[in-house]
């Protein structure tokens, strides 16, 4: 299980797919994402909390790949793009194929708050497109007509910050005209924190939300923690102060909160049902409406004629990609074992937690007819990865070297069968005229 057994570079056509609506076909979810999104929502999703999404039910596009100069594959070499998935609230991204993905900053979301607002869409860490700032309602029924835009908070980003401790009373309208109103008093809302990186403050109710507790799904469990890894982790930093305003909910109108961040935009809603209070806006959804209707790119996705293959893709291919790269950092765990030691077994749990994940990902991924053999092969592989974590798990509690090593073998002899399989498939692209390979180049396992 040396070297990078697996994936040289990722083999993704120029073809481009037909634009993607948010009701396309139900998107596939990959290990990486899955798990980042079940931290937060899987406890909303199974009813074990009641607080807002902070990702959304499920995907609303497939898997794309998107522009970003920095993106690298798995040896670290520069690939200019990386893959994306969008959500109601936000997106998910993978820049660096070759991170360890038990790293939960393995995957992150993107500024699309601040694009949105600024208008200029990020192609890499310095380099960016300049467009015309959303005039979309930044909270609200997308129809409504006087609900404030994100270019009616773009003049805002300079205005100085409230000072700590002031109630909010400011409010907003459509044409970014701020007023007072000392009525909104009676709601108790404060300048909590004042943030030096963007010289503005939190709000009050956002900052108690950025740092509460709840129930979360980690490692496996389900567990009492932060909802965030740190405050700052979802939402980023201030864009503006917090505004209050009046926009349609359901054709209601109703008096919120607003304040944009640089990934999100949080409301806060008096009268909705106490865990419902704060709500992350759905800035993922509005982010590509904007990028790819009204600005007018097209999505890029999986090369394939087959739109019923595309679910399949999304979870497989990004599945197998993290599989690899986080086999080699329990590689060198296992070269060095420390069968007495706390953290060497804690570190060897998380990482056969993480390959646990792996298998569900792929075990719940329905092959249409025409990938059902390459599926099969898969799970041949698959098959053997799980045998080699069932007794690597046994080694840590038998204390057996030879069992450690029997395990390191089974995984190594499933991503050998992992690799053929993809070897396989590519060749059998390659004999239909007109077909290309839609996933990537294997090298050999070491």
């Amino acid at each position: 299980m040396r070297s990078r057994w697996f994936v040289t570079a990722l083999l993704l056509a120029t073809l481009l797919a037909p634009a993607l609506s948010v009701s396309a076909q139900q998107p596939g979810l990959s290990v990486a994402f899955w798990r980042t999104w079940a931290r937060a929502d899987r406890p909303v999703a199974e009813g074990r909390a009641a607080r807002t999404w902070m990702w959304g039910p499920a995907p609303i596009t497939h898997v794309l790949v998107e522009e970003y100069d920095e993106a690298t594959d798995f040896d670290g070499d520069v690939l200019g793009f990386r893959m994306v998935q969008y959500f109601d609230k936000t997106r998910m991204e993978i820049t660096d194929m070759g991170a360890d993905p038990v790293n939960p900053w393995y995957v992150t979301n993107g500024l699309l708050a601040k694009e949105l607002i600024t208008g200029q869409v990020q192609l890499g860490h310095n380099r960016f497109a300049q467009a015309p700032a959303a005039r979309v309602p930044v909270a609200g029924d997308l129809d409504d007509p006087n609900a404030p835009t994100y270019v009616s908070f773009q003049p805002l980003m300079g205005y100085q910050p409230l000072p700590v401790g002031m109630t909010i009373i400011q409010t907003i309208d459509r044409n970014g005209t701020v007023g007072a109103d000392q009525m909104l008093a009676r709601y108790g809302v404060t300048a909590a924190v004042l943030v030096r990186e963007t010289n503005h403050t939190v709000a009050s109710v956002f900052w108690d939300f950025m740092n509460a507790r709840g129930t979360v799904y980690s490692d496996g469990a389900f567990r009492e923690d932060g909802l965030f890894e740190n405050p700052f982790y979802a939402t980023g930093f201030p864009l503006t102060e917090a505004y209050w305003t009046t926009v349609r909910v359901g054709g209601v109108p109703k008096r919120v909160l607003v304040q944009v961040f640089e990934r999100r935009v949080l409301t806060y809603t008096p009268d909705n049902p106490p865990g419902w209070r704060v709500e992350a806006g759905n800035v993922g959804l509005h982010y590509y409406q904007w990028r790819y209707g009204q600005l007018g790119e097209q999505p890029v996705t999986w090369d394939t004629a087959r739109p019923e293959e595309l679910p399949y893709y999304d979870a497989i291919i990004p599945t197998v990609f993290p599989l690899a790269a986080g086999l080699e950092p329990l590689a060198a765990l296992l070269d060095n074992p420390a069968l007495d030691a706390p953290g060497w077994r804690a570190d060897i749990e998380r990482r056969l937690i993480f390959l646990q994940d792996c298998a569900r990902a792929m075990r719940e991924a329905t092959p249409p007819p025409t990938l059902s053999a390459f599926h099969s092969e898969l799970m041949v592989g698959l098959e053997l990865v799980e045998r080699g974590a069932v007794r690597i798990r046994r080694a840590l509690d038998t204390r057996d070297p030879v069992l450690l090593w029997q395990g390191r073998n089974d995984i190594a002899a499933g991503l050998r069968a992992f690799a053929n399989a993809f070897e396989r498939y590519r060749n059998q692209l390659r004999a239909v005229p007109g077909s290309e390979p839609v996933v990537f180049l294997a090298k050999g396992v070491h």
